[in-house]
């Protein structure tokens, strides 16, 4: 017994200093360190958070590694990777690789967790800031703007022996929104995708690509934006899948098909998004039709930025799966495995870097469409974790992508010394070890096509189509035995590339019982099969009543015409019940290419019976046939609400037959909601049509007083020339705090009254009025205006706060700017005076008189070099800092609503950068400048210059938000040069202006703008 007990306490004190041990590894206190004991490797695992029954590891790190971009992971359980030293090499001052950036391949040997073997695959300037890699068999794919390339590695040595190229021609190079990484679909075709810096493909001969319906693959009115690709492994049958994204940066492929994807809103607007993507649909982030961006007014918009950010209450706009607020998300895939736990199985996992962690959007079915909650896998607390991509492994755990640096995306990179690979794995299961899977036969590779990792997953599928005979025969064993849906699904994909009848193998499968294989049935037959064998098809679930399943039957309509098209539509249209917009969407989806035929049956069934949801299906309908109809559900409206949503749906119509309703609505005069009627029609009338139409000036004229103060009004003076509402205007804007519409009164009075209005009204006010009047006039940027404004600065006689009103509005000119910066530097101030001048010239939207400004008041006051670790280090006051930052950063930025809406809207900036990052922003702001937020010189035919961003565009015209936070719109026919902006539109040097305190508080103010909460259901 004696001995027993021995050895029991032995293997207690074994036990407790194993555990002991693994506290110390695990149990740092990770808010007691210093911020660069936060950023040393041995303490890389004390910040993270995991759900319950998972571990992390350390696979991997710098200097192994450093900034990974995308990742993949072999058959045999190696990590290859995308390295980014010279990511954005041109705004960032780091160290640049001659040689140019590189594949690398991980490998763990020992099976320990812990990789120990490296090796480079590929290196060279074409793979600079590659953002997608995939290793299929012995090719690797590397999508790296302007191209896609395509490796062969022929020997198995991990060296490429020749390089080619699937696809050229895209835009975005060396950006985040520009092409991005290939996935393995469960057919064996490949999916890629670019976000909205892509523009276009072009096949490797330099020929404009196009699709198998003879489109070409480029940005403009058919396609807008971000893409979603499908194409043949050699690139043939090239496929658009969906458009109209901002930066969508991966796609996943479940094994029935379905698309899933996330998507980066413009930052600041808490608007990013998980979507579940309805093949061949338009997902909103531009206006369909103009192009136009989300700013841009419209009738009809959410009230909600989050939402009104993605058109969502535009007809034809597929809804969202999620909105997750703020954020930068990067790499997601469907997870097949079973290391995680239940929560995550079958689930996409998604890296969302702004936020720091890893997670999963379980779905639902409801309806024809899904809800989605937020489960998160992984969460640090280090704010330098920055997950880029999510893989899964052989053994079915997961290696995450660490990017690992102070801040995320734009053109950003504060560090090229770090980047990590963690692995998460079942607790327990510590051991990385990989068993090889025997894909020796078609019989036994069948049972591995939904295998976890994708690079075994096209082995298998390799295998089992390398024979035709002995492919098939392996597929039916397999299906006659499997009792998992996802697995027969991918049996079917396989058994579609084999046998001559696919139509069988679509029948077959939409006769299941599981409705996610009906839809998969559905989605071969319309890959796959003729016209006649779609309809046939299609017509075999009709009546089915499972909404998903009629979804996909509505979308596999799109590209058929003739009168049994037209019939199946119509019996899918009568299902739609009013209450289900991913339906509504499906169907207008499966009607836009023949939609007046469609409408023509549609409208036949409708006069025998008033179904429900007719009014949404007319509102819906892209058919020239629904305008008398649109036009009578305006005149049947109670609600002004109603009223703009028909209003709307008019504008993706005939623009020659819509005004022509529109121009009927404005004369309506017996309506209980005429005055709606009239501001709804007014915001839809081409400016020719008020100015010409002596009937419609008529009307407007009745109208005027109804509209006086509305959001209508300065846009019908402007379209009329109603240069008597001109004196009325002048009085709304000198009473009014909306700066908006004070800068567009300016524009306006001077445009159409003339700039004696102006002047007279300064001349008739008293102190306190004349600088209201000049505050009024710093919105006009023109000759008139400045010398006006200079010979008030200039007169002695003025009060010194009417002088400095001047200089103020002065500064904001282009002309005036300079006048007052050359008066500066020679000296022509007095000194209060020169330093009141100066202040102002910070604030100047033109950068180099920002920085002569900076630099005379840097000369004066003394300056000292920047500790980024010292400032990083200090605790700082957040209520200080929130001073600081309103005398410096509120003339360009807001925070809650306070503000001048110019810049990114910091809000939420907490999340996005930690305190490096905050600091880097503010000292070097020309390396972070958000995309979406270069800077452009205009100048016009009229001689006057503008700065700005490009809010929006359109084939006409462009928005440019200029400082002070006003659009300014210009016709492409006045602008006479168009310059990008070499450096930030933020003020450089800035932190020269403040004290080593003030600069700590105001990150450490900076640092506290963070959501509460994440995730809200999507319309």
């Amino acid at each position: 017994m004696r001995i027993y007990l021995a050895i029991g306490l032995f293997l207690l004190v074994i036990l407790a200093c194993q555990q002991k041990e693994r506290a110390a590894s695990s149990g740092v206190d990770y808010e007691s360190l210093s911020e660069e004991e936060k950023r040393d490797l041995q303490h890389a695992l004390a910040s993270f958070d995991v759900h319950d029954g998972v571990d992390i590891q350390l696979f991997a790190g710098e200097p192994m590694l450093i900034n990974p971009t995308n990742i993949d992971i072999d058959e045999r359980g190696r990590v290859w990777l995308c390295e980014a030293q010279n990511y954005r090499g041109f705004r960032n001052d780091h160290p640049y690789r001659d040689k140019g950036d590189r594949i690398l391949i991980l490998e763990d040997t020992n099976g320990d967790g812990r990789a120990d073997h490296e090796k480079v695959f590929y290196q060279g300037t074409d793979v600079n800031a590659a953002l997608g890699i995939a290793k299929l068999g012995n090719k690797v794919y590397v999508a790296a703007s302007p191209h896609m390339l395509v490796f062969t590695d022929e020997n198995g040595d991990d060296l490429p022996d020749s390089k080619d190229t699937l696809f050229t021609g895209l835009e975005g190079v060396d950006h985040d929104h520009g092409v991005h990484a290939v996935v393995f679909g469960p057919e064996g075709k490949l999916y890629f995708n670019f976000g909205n810096e892509g523009k276009r493909l072009r096949f490797k001969s330099g020929e404009l690509a196009v699709n198998r319906q003879g489109e070409t693959i480029e940005e403009g009115k058919t396609f807008r934006q971000g893409m979603i690709f499908r194409c043949n492994p050699d690139g043939s049958n090239l496929e658009i899948l969906g458009h109209n994204f901002r930066n969508n940066f991966e796609v996943a492929v479940d094994p029935f098909g379905a698309l899933w994807q996330s998507d980066n809103d413009d930052d600041g607007n808490q608007a990013t998004r998980i979507n579940f993507v309805m093949e061949f649909g338009n997902y909103g982030f531009k206006d369909q039709v103009t192009g136009a961006g989300w700013r841009t007014p419209r009738v009809g918009m959410h009230d909600e930025i989050p939402k009104r950010h993605w058109h969502l209450k535009d007809p034809g706009v597929v809804p969202n799966l999620l909105q997750t607020g703020a954020g930068s998300p990067t790499g997601i895939l469907v997870y097949e495995g079973d290391q995680l736990p239940s929560p995550f199985q079958h689930q996409m996992l998604h890296c969302e870097p702004g936020k720091n962690v890893v997670r999963a959007y379980p779905v639902m079915p409801e309806g024809a469409g899904y809800t989605a909650k937020i489960v998160p896998l992984v969460e640090s607390r280090d704010d330098w974790f920055r997950p880029s991509d999510v893989c899964v492994a052989p053994d079915g755990s997961v290696m995450i992508a660490d990017w690992y640096d102070a801040g995320v995306g734009g053109h950003l990179m504060a560090d090229i010394e770090r980047g990590r690979i963690y692995r998460i794995h079942q607790q327990g299961k510590d051991a990385y070890t990989v068993d090889p899977v025997d894909l020796s036969s078609a019989e036994t590779a069948a049972w591995h096509l939904n295998h976890p990792n994708q690079a075994t997953r096209y082995l298998a599928f390799q295998k089992v189509t390398e024979s035709t005979e002995v492919g098939i025969e392996a597929l039916e064993v397999l299906m006659a035995e499997t009792t998992d849906p996802r697995l027969k699904a991918r049996a079917y994909w396989c058994l579609s590339t084999l046998v001559q009848d696919i139509k069988s193998v679509a029948m077959r499968a939409i006769a299941e019982t599981d409705p996610n294989l009906r839809m998969t049935g559905l989605r071969i037959a319309r890959q796959f099969l003729s016209e006649g064998d779609i309809l046939d098809v299609n017509s075999r679930v009709l009546e089915d009543t499972n909404e998903g399943v009629l979804r996909e039957a509505a979308i596999s309509l799109r590209f058929l015409s003739g009168d049994e098209a037209n019939e199946q539509w119509v019996t899918l249209a009568r299902k739609y019940d009013g209450n289900d917009r991913w339906y509504l969407e499906a169907l207008g989806i499966g009607s836009d290419l023949y939609a007046d035929e469609r409408m023509q049956a549609y409208l036949t069934t409708l006069n025998q019976s008033d179904l429900p949801g007719s009014d949404d299906i007319i509102w819906r309908s892209r058919s020239d046939l629904t305008l008398p109809l649109l036009y009578q559900l305006i005149l049947d409206s109670e609600s002004p609400e109603e009223m703009q949503r028909y209003f709307r749906a008019m504008h993706f119509l005939s623009p020659e037959e819509t005004e022509k309703y529109i121009a009927r609505a404005l004369s309506v005069t017996d309506h209980p909601q005429q005055v709606a009627i009239a501001r709804y029609a007014l915001a839809s009338m081409a400016p020719e049509a008020l100015q010409n139409n002596p009937a419609i000036r008529t009307r407007v004229g009745e109208i005027l007083p109804e509209l006086r103060g509305s959001d209508m009004w300065t846009m019908v003076i402007r379209n009329a020339q109603l240069k008597s509402e001109i004196p009325m205007l002048l009085d709304s804007a000198l009473v009014s705090t909306d700066k908006s519409f004070r800068s567009e009164a300016a524009d306006l009075i001077d445009e159409v009254g003339g700039h004696q209005m102006i002047e007279s009204a300064f001349q008739q006010s008293d102190d306190e009025g004349k600088l209201n009047v000049i505050d009024l006039a710093s919105n006009i940027s023109n000759g008139i205006n400045r010398k006006w404004l200079l010979s008030i600065f200039d007169d002695k006689d003025q009060l010194t706060s009417v002088r400095r009103s001047a200089a103020q509005a002065l500064s904001r000119d282009w002309g005036g700017m300079n006048i007052l910066a050359d008066r500066l530097e020679s000296g022509a101030f007095e000194d209060t005076e020169a330093d009141v001048v100066a202040t102002y010239l910070t604030q100047s939207w033109r950068s180099d008189i920002r920085q002569r400004a900076i630099a005379w008041l840097s000369e004066k006051k003394g300056s000292t070099p920047i500790d980024f670790d010292a400032l990083t280090a200090m605790k700082g006051n957040a209520s200080q800092g929130k001073e600081v930052f309103d005398q410096y950063c509120l003339a360009c930025h807001q925070v809650d609503g306070e503000g001048i809406n110019f810049g990114p809207n910091l809000s939420l900036i907490g999340d996005k950068l930690g305190k490096q990052g905050l600091l880097a922003a503010i000292v070097y702001p020309s390396q972070g400048i958000g995309f979406g937020y270069e800077g452009f010189n205009i100048t016009t035919t009229d001689g006057n210059q503008y700065s700005g961003f490009i809010e929006s565009q359109t084939e006409d015209e462009l928005s440019l938000r200029i400082m002070g936070g006003i659009t300014h719109t210009i016709s492409f026919d006045d602008i006479v040069e168009q310059e990008a902006m070499d450096e930030s539109l933020m003020t450089a040097n800035l932190h020269q202006l403040m004290d080593e305190s003030e600069l700590v508080n105001l990150v450490t103010y900076l640092t506290t703008l963070k959501a509460d909460q994440e995730g809200v259901p999507a319309d």
